[in-house]
């Protein structure tokens, strides 16, 4: 395995590039069954034989789901990773407070959660070019957002093209998922004035964006973990 420790922000920046590549062809010849049977609700109408497996029936059943009160959930897209649709109305039927990502097109290094208001909220999210649901930039500033002095999140779903076994994340390269969890999920017990810990992070991850044993993910200072890596085959942590 090759050590990254010293090599420039470059050489890393490169190599994921690369690797980026590499996972991105190959996810685009996942059927669509395999993807939806690695999941939750559609493994049990497939009558998948490992639906005590799929991703999001671990998760459910993990503690950091049943105490969790606020989440953020990333809006994925309708193929090539874990489908947050179902997991998302879910949550919401369950009363849970969801915030998903809202990133300014004018400004390319913001990523800001907001909530939705309820489950009829969601259905209207509207798709974008890539098929991924998305907040209405007009009504924006009429949520709720993370920085709520009461709230405050419990667990963050983040997304991710490839992962191995030491829950290093190939992220899609804008970065946004790392600058958040640097620059406001570890400064909560600033924020919150000491009564809250940062929010577990939780990646979901479908068996074809593991990587292969002749890949690795480079990785540098800024990278963050997640807490915990969901897959079909096990939970690592």
């Amino acid at each position: 395995m090759a050590s990254w420790t010293g090599a420039s922000t470059v050489t890393v920046q490169q190599a994921k590039k690369q690797l980026r590549t590499r996972i991105a062809s190959r996810l685009k010849r996942i059927p669509s069954d395999s993807v939806h049977a690695q999941c939750w609700n559609s493994a049990n109408s497939l009558g998948h034989p490992h639906a005590a497996e799929a991703v999001l029936a671990r998760l459910f059943a993990s503690p950091y789901w049943t105490s969790a009160r606020s989440i953020s959930c990333f809006l994925s897209l309708p193929h090539s990773e874990i489908q947050t649709d179902s997991l998302i109305r879910h949550a919401l039927r369950d009363g849970k407070r969801i915030y998903v990502p809202f990133c300014p097109v004018d400004d390319k290094t913001v990523m800001r959660m907001v909530r939705l208001t309820d489950l009829d909220h969601f259905e209207r999210l509207e798709a974008n070019r890539w098929g991924i649901r998305e907040v209405d930039p007009k009504e924006v500033e009429s949520l709720e957002d993370d920085s709520d002095p009461e709230g405050g999140l419990d667990l963050l779903i983040v997304p991710g093209l490839a992962f191995d076994p030491y829950r290093r994340r190939l992220g899609h390269g804008r970065g946004y998922y790392d600058r958040y969890i640097n620059q406001y999920c570890l400064d909560y017990p600033r924020r919150f004035e000491g009564k809250k810990a940062p929010p577990r992070t939780v990646a979901l991850a479908l068996r074809e964006q593991m990587v292969q044993a002749d890949e690795e993910i480079p990785t540098n200072e800024w990278d963050r973990l997640p807490d915990s890596l969901i897959t079909p085959d096990g939970i690592y942590e």
